[in-house]
């Protein structure tokens, strides 16, 4: 009877364990890869604009240290855990904001005009809304 507790307990140890490592492994997967991310979106825009080699490297350091500066400052939110959205979304538009004046400085007239009909003049017009009624 003694034998067949001590299985008992190390069965529910190993159960518990694999639940463990698993549920760690999906938080893991759950957090996003910033480098991922500042890779794909300035490989998809150097496709998009036809940028040169300096210019594609710009725009990479740019979303890395931007997205990386969001996500800090996201995480500081969460361990204060404030669960206002705008907090979240201020954040958002602020490093938003930064990462388009800094791909400014970097595009030429034409790409910067693309860029801004692929979507980034309406992301823009939509964080100026949301400004004017933060300050209101």
């Amino acid at each position: 009877m003694r034998q067949f507790h001590k299985n008992v307990c190390v069965t529910l140890l190993l159960v518990l364990g694999g639940m463990l490592l698993a549920a760690q492994e999906q938080q893991q997967q759950k957090e996003v890869d910033i480098d991922e991310l500042a890779v794909k979106e300035a490989e998809r825009l150097a496709s998009l604009l036809k940028l040169e080699d300096w210019q594609l490297f710009y725009a990479d350091s740019i979303f890395r240290h931007d997205y990386g500066k969001m996500q800090e400052e996201i995480k500081e939110l969460q361990a204060k855990r404030i669960s206002q959205t705008e907090a979240y979304q201020d954040v958002q538009d602020k490093w938003m904001s930064r990462t388009d004046e800094a791909l400014k400085k970097v595009f030429d007239a034409a790409q910067w005009k693309k860029y801004l009909k692929d979507g980034a003049g309406r992301r823009m017009r939509e964080r100026e809304k949301r400004q004017k009624a933060r300050n209101q």
